[in-house]
């Protein structure tokens, strides 16, 4: 069989269809012989076949003997292993089209063709396997990592480059916050390997909502890409990509602090997802309860129409349905800002805030419908009733958070004189 395999071997390098065509017409046993040379040796003869320069011969063969392409090395390799390994995109495709079933084989270490060119930074050949089979985007490793965390790990730019663009038109963008065993993202990983590149394409794409990663996930040592920059300061390229991700934190959490201190780090992972969801809940139900008092309003007052009265005595002759009204709708505004606030930072915000412009819409329409009709002269000019109770509405919620932003002043200047008072109490103790 040696000789036997030589001669396909010198075939194969001359590029001669007819010669394996000839071969293999005058050993009907061939087939068999080739898979137990295949099996023994490190590389499948194929293989050999699929040198450049090659490429006829090799098509010759997996069309007669289309099975070798799947026969596997000492180390569970098939030719589409090798070929993503070297770089061959063209060989890739053609075997791919023969089988697409190769793009999903795994070898030894766990790993499918794709895993292979991740690692070896072949974008050729990424974008060639993905096309043959998106799905392969999705195999993991026996370490739980898909071809994003691999070409991370290596440090391969262009092919992480090229698994984004993938990933974003196959509509797999869920890979970019998958977790490998050590729960650690692409971003932790592009994090821990230095890769500033790496990490403002993903803030990038974050930010157009082309992709969606979650910049506070915390890994099994409960840290954050954040943190893992906090814990390397001293070093300037974790100084760099921690500015990086800070950046991003104001923009997608900008109610929250982003000073890049690891307590601050966790306040930004664990408060928002614990305590947005109850406050979202709590102001939703006000809201549903201020928009159920429409109801009330309308079956008790919708007889009185019309009210005539002048500055004099507008206060007083005001029906009580005008003051539920002011007090119920700066409490239904307040809320929906609220909402707005707290959906803010999600993907979906423009679908979220839709709904929330539509449900002030129809509430102002009820409660102008609602508010009995007439006018209050002030000098030469009037007002209409539903001008009077819009504007008391807007002067109370100042109001309120006049008292609420003075509230907060006065505790703080009180703070301080207890401050000052300590300080002349105990003057030795000052530094």
């Amino acid at each position: 069989m040696a000789n036997l395999e030589q001669l396909f071997q010198e075939a194969c390098q001359k590029n001669d269809v007819e010669e394996v065509k000839s071969l293999n017409s005058k050993h009907p046993n061939l087939l068999d012989e080739i898979i137990r040379a295949c099996q023994r040796s490190e590389d499948p003869l194929l293989i050999t076949a699929c040198l450049p320069g090659s490429l006829e011969a090799a098509k010759e063969m997996a069309r007669l003997w289309p099975q070798l392409a799947s026969i596997k090395n000492q180390r569970g390799e098939t030719t589409m292993h090798l070929l993503s390994t070297d770089g061959d995109a063209e060989m890739v495709r053609t075997f791919g089209e023969i089988n697409r079933e190769l793009c999903l084989e795994v070898d030894n270490s766990s790993m499918i063709p794709l895993h292979r060119a991740a690692l070896e930074g072949n974008s050729d050949v990424i974008r060639a396997l993905v096309s043959i089979c998106p799905e392969s985007l999705e195999k993991l490793t026996s370490n739980g990592e898909t071809a994003l965390h691999l070409a991370v790990k290596k440090s391969r730019s262009d092919a992480f480059q090229a698994l984004v663009d993938e990933a974003k038109s196959h509509r797999k963008e869920h890979l970019f916050t998958w977790k490998d065993k050590e729960g650690n993202t692409v971003l932790h990983l592009a994090t821990l390997n230095k890769l500033e590149q790496i990490v403002e394409l993903l803030i990038r794409e974050n930010s157009n909502r082309r992709i969606m990663i979650r910049i506070n996930t915390v890994n099994k040592q409960g840290q954050t890409a954040l943190q893992l920059c906090n814990a390397n300061s001293q070093d300037s390229a974790f100084k760099e990509i921690g500015w990086i991700i800070q950046q991003a934190i104001a923009q997608q959490y900008p109610q929250l602090p982003a000073d890049g201190t690891a307590n601050s780090s966790r306040n930004q992972t664990r408060w928002p997802i614990q305590t947005r969801n109850v406050l979202l809940m709590v102001v939703v139900t006000i809201a549903a309860a201020f928009f159920t008092c429409l109801q009330f309003a309308k079956e008790d007052y919708l007889a009185v129409k019309t009210l005539h009265a002048d500055k004099d005595d507008v206060l007083s002759k005001l029906p009580t349905v005008v003051y539920i009204m002011i007090f119920n709708s700066a409490g239904f505004l307040t809320t929906m800002f609220a909402i707005v606030l707290l959906v803010w930072p999600l993907h979906l915000r423009t679908f979220l805030l839709f709904l929330v412009i539509c449900t002030a819409i129809v509430y102002i329409l009820l409660v102008d419908e609602i508010i009995p009709k007439f006018y209050v002269k002030v000098g030469k000019s009037s007002i209409s009733s539903n001008g009077l109770v819009w504007s008391l509405v807007l002067a109370l919620i100042l109001f309120g958070m006049a008292v609420l932003s003075m509230g907060k002043f006065t505790l703080s200047f009180w703070r301080f004189i207890i401050c000052l008072r300590r300080n002349r109490t105990n003057p030795g103790q000052q530094s």
